[in-house]
């Protein structure tokens, strides 16, 4: 079918107002990686899969994630014990797992089919591949805006090395650089016409690359926005050992006076003390130090140059709701937190048997795994005000990757 035939699907009526679904695909079968499936492997706290959905969870109604075949019951049990579980289950129309095919292209047709089933309709799909751990909020939602006033949107890169095109032993030929570009995810659709096109495929055994080129066979033509150098595909090992990464540390502390009649807080679990934290807010020496040490790392001030005490609305403020504020400022950036280590300095009680707790309090605001946060309780052997119980201290490290 030329460029200037008539196409056998219309193309749809724009500007399309409707929600953004995503579909995930993660059925391949990881031959070229050498090992374990690839989309499990960890990264950052996190693995690569979790990576590649996480920046979806907030702009999508409903996620479909493919899987292989005889593989659903073990990626339903790897998402529930996920620390995307909680993000996921609040999806407005939920969130499902579907076995693919032989191929991707059958494998994103299941999906779609998934996807209609869940109550996408008259909306935005956006196709991923579950190996592409880097791709940033900003990205998507670049895509996702020229679909709605297009209908089919894709991010394209430049190529960095001169193609050739070969038949047998023999260079065929030399085509310019300028005029090529590699195709990444997500490739954001009409929903309705890129699942009939997808099923048209399938009846007529039209085999594809990738989701725009069924688009352009079916539909119309695909538009493009510029996309990201690290939003790169893992497809061998080298990959994702030497994966682009820009890391930013940030060092915290904060010190609170202990009175009677107020809880002790750390990081949200209630400590059993006679005597709590002073403070403008609810005190939570801890998390005080964290918020700190992220905002640090992002260069973007200070707990007090965001939620400055004498303000009524940070009267007794609740600090967890403040650290998953920082959290959102640091996820609009791209920003994404790596491990945190932190220690608490006080003389009683001691804080050893709350230690996992606290932990998982962290993990979970930040949406880590445990394993990447670190507590230690010291005590200052009686020196200074820390030292003679009238005080509490906390120190904060914190490690985020730039995506």
């Amino acid at each position: 079918m030329s460029q200037s035939a008539p196409k056998p699907i219309q193309a749809p009526r724009l500007p399309i107002a409707g929600r953004a679904f995503a579909l995930v695909t993660a059925a391949g079968s990881s031959t070229r990686y050498g090992g374990p499936k690839k989309e499990f492997e960890p990264l950052g706290g996190l693995t690569v899969i979790e990576r590649a959905l996480e920046p979806f969870l907030e702009l999508c109604a409903g996620i479909v994630v493919t899987c292989p075949a005889e593989a659903k019951s073990d990626f339903e049990a790897f998402f529930a014990r996920s620390m995307l579980h909680s993000a996921l289950s609040r999806l407005p129309v939920g969130f499902d797992i579907v076995e693919g095919g032989a191929v991707r292209q059958e494998s994103v047709r299941l999906g779609l089919r998934a996807l209609a089933a869940l109550g996408c309709a008259e909306d935005i799909v956006l196709i991923h591949d579950g190996a592409r751990p880097w791709i940033s909020r900003a990205l998507i939602l670049k895509t996702l805006e020229c679909a709605r006033t297009t209908g089919a949107c894709l991010p394209l890169v430049p190529l960095t090395e001169t193609p050739k095109i070969v038949e047998g032993e023999y260079i065929h030929a030399h085509p310019a650089r300028a005029h090529m570009m590699t195709a990444q995810t997500p490739q954001a659709f009409s929903f309705p016409e890129i699942l009939a096109a997808h099923e048209l495929a399938h009846q007529e055994h039209y085999s594809a690359t990738d989701d725009a080129m069924i688009w352009d066979h079916y539909v119309g033509p695909v538009f493009w926005v510029e996309g990201e150098r690290q939003n790169r595909k893992i497809t061998f090992k080298e990959d994702i050992l030497h994966r682009p990464a820009l890391l930013r540390t940030g060092i915290g502390y904060d010190i609170h006076p202990l009175v009677e009649g107020r809880p002790l807080l750390l990081a949200g679990v209630r400590v059993e003390s006679e005597r709590g934290e002073a403070g403008y807010s609810d005190g939570d020496v801890l998390w005080h130090a964290i918020i700190d040490a992220a905002l640090g790392a992002a260069a973007l001030g200070d707990i007090g140059s965001h939620f400055p005490p004498g303000k009524p609305e940070w009267e007794n403020a609740d600090s967890t709701r403040l650290a998953r504020t920082v959290f959102t400022m640091l996820k609009e950036r791209g920003l994404a937190f790596v491990n945190i280590d932190c220690t608490v300095l006080c003389e009683r009680p001691k804080l050893g048997p709350y230690r996992e707790r606290i932990c998982a309090a962290i993990a979970e605001t930040f949406e880590l795994s445990p394993k990447a946060v670190s507590f230690k309780a010291k005590t200052k052997e009686g020196f200074d005000a820390t030292g003679r119980g009238e005080a509490i201290e906390a120190q904060a490290v914190v490690l985020l990757e730039q995506r």
